[in-house]
């Protein structure tokens, strides 16, 4: 099951993240750095809002909406009251500081943030109804619509000199499409009620301490972007941003389709058959979790010149191949963490415990940004991230096995090294082996594709050899 429904949201997330990465190498192209820079600010300033006012929202949702699967209409009208309770007054607040804004470019960039901010957060609510749903077809429609949209919109308003302003419109009108054509349905017709104050107590006590431990994340994600914008530039914000989204962005994918798939079926296994079925359950998720994440920062490191000079634009490539091998250490790393250790804590209902291992990753992020960007530039900012991600990493392993027993680490770092080894030599060796750009990324992709695979199957990976066998016999 765990294989299909990744393969279902392969699709229904991949096809996606393909045309968001040809809007990087779209907007790279298209708009400066310093342009790039401001759209970079923008997006990171609209994710910390997004994460502090509403994720918590979609947390509970994600992770209650199971346990109230008999009455779906009570819980999602609760969901929607909340939602609309916290909007009206964070706008209200958002226009009164952006029309107070005195920079006239930034005054437009913040008119159209407050707009994002709730166009984005409607959306990954329904996203997050799908998910919960396990409906992987509706999740993808969502966002399929969302990504072509945002890079036909905005690129297209690139073009013809709409500078920062063209990806954020684009985006702004790439959610409210989506949201009208495939999931104006779910959320009509819902009575419209605050929940119960000891079910609202449930969801804060749940939804807080994540919104806490996101907003926390976002400062070792998402802070180094302004600490470089302060004591550089904003042309090196868009230098920076364009290499990191890349790698970041890339890995991520990957590591967030699989935990779509795989969160869900470990939540139904714990609440259907307990605390043994999760751990089954886990197994197999954390295999693939860390097998994923391993061999995709090898096969990114391997392929890291032929991807950037493919994707990034000439401005911006020299940036991003100083930070690449860096960043995408610290997304295997980032990735491990999210969707293995970490859920230790959700499911074990003690998310407060995340605010500490977030708040241990921001103050070595900040710290070490402080210190090392004034003497390395952007590629001080990349060694933070890592180190940040790694003591978090460490902190959740050895907290969250007080929490919810967690399947043992051992079996899944060496299949990850093991298919690691043969993802990433193979996709150098293809890579070498021609001299074009893109007949040496194709080369490499598929060589690390089918070693890998190959690897997986060698090493069972997630019972994938038992799977085969069966498919086969039968």
């Amino acid at each position: 099951m765990l294989f299909r429904h990744t393969l279902y949201y392969f699709i229904a997330r991949g096809l996606p993240g393909l045309v968001n990465f040809a809007a990087l190498a779209v907007f790279t192209r298209l708009l400066a750095p310093e342009e790039f820079g401001r759209y970079a600010l923008v997006v990171v300033g609209v994710g910390l809002a997004n994460v502090i006012f509403f994720q918590w929202l979609r947390l509970v949702l994600g992770r209650f909406y199971q346990v109230n699967r008999h009455s779906p209409e009570q819980f999602l009208g609760g969901i929607l009251a909340l939602f609309l309770w916290v909007a009206v007054p964070i706008t209200g607040t958002g226009l009164v500081l952006a029309l107070l804004w005195p920079d006239p470019i930034w005054r437009q960039l913040l008119l159209l943030a407050v707009i994002l901010l709730l166009t984005q957060a409607w959306f990954e609510m329904s996203l997050s109804l799908a998910q919960a749903s396990v409906r992987p077809g509706w999740y993808g429609r969502l966002s399929g619509a969302k990504a072509l949209v945002s890079i036909l919109v905005g690129g297209t308003l690139a073009w013809i000199g709409w500078g920062s302003s063209a990806p954020i419109v684009g985006l702004i009108l790439a959610h409210i499409i989506a949201l009208l054509v495939f999931s104006a349905h779910a959320w009509r017709g819902l009575s419209l009620r605050l929940p119960a104050r000891d079910v609202l107590y449930g969801q804060l006590r749940y939804g807080l301490p994540l919104t806490i431990t996101f907003a926390l994340s976002w400062v070792v994600s998402g802070s180094d972007r302004l600490i470089i914008a302060w004591i550089m530039d904003e042309q090196a914000v868009g230098e920076y941003a364009a290499g990191y989204d890349l790698v970041f962005q890339t890995l991520m994918l990957v590591l967030t389709i699989i935990n779509t798939a795989a969160y869900p079926l470990a939540v139904n296994a714990l609440e259907r058959g307990g605390e043994s079925a999760a751990m089954e359950q886990l197994k197999q998720n954390g295999q693939l979790i860390f097998v994923a994440a391993v061999a995709g920062c090898f096969g990114l490191i391997a392929l890291g010149p032929q991807v950037v000079e493919i994707v990034i634009g000439a401005e911006f490539r020299s940036a991003a191949m100083m930070i690449f091998p860096w960043v995408a250490m610290a997304g295997a790393v980032a990735g491990i963490k999210a969707f293995h250790f970490d859920l230790a804590f959700q499911l074990g209902v003690a998310s407060h415990w995340l605010v500490v291992t977030g708040g241990i990753a921001a103050v070595v992020n900040v710290g070490l940004n402080l210190l090392l960007i004034p003497s390395f530039g952007i590629l001080g900012a990349a060694w933070a991230t890592l180190a940040a991600f790694v003591a978090a990493l460490v902190a959740g392993a050895l907290i969250g096995r007080r929490i919810f027993t967690m399947p043992g680490v051992t079996p899944m770092v060496w299949r990850a090294l093991v298919v690691g080894a043969f993802a990433g030599g193979f996709a150098w060796a293809g890579a070498s082996a021609f001299d074009g750009v893109w007949s040496g990324t194709m080369g490499g992709l598929m060589a690390g594709t089918l070693a890998g695979g190959f690897a997986c199957w060698l090493v069972d990976v997630a019972g994938v050899r038992v799977m085969l066998s069966k498919r086969f016999r039968s």
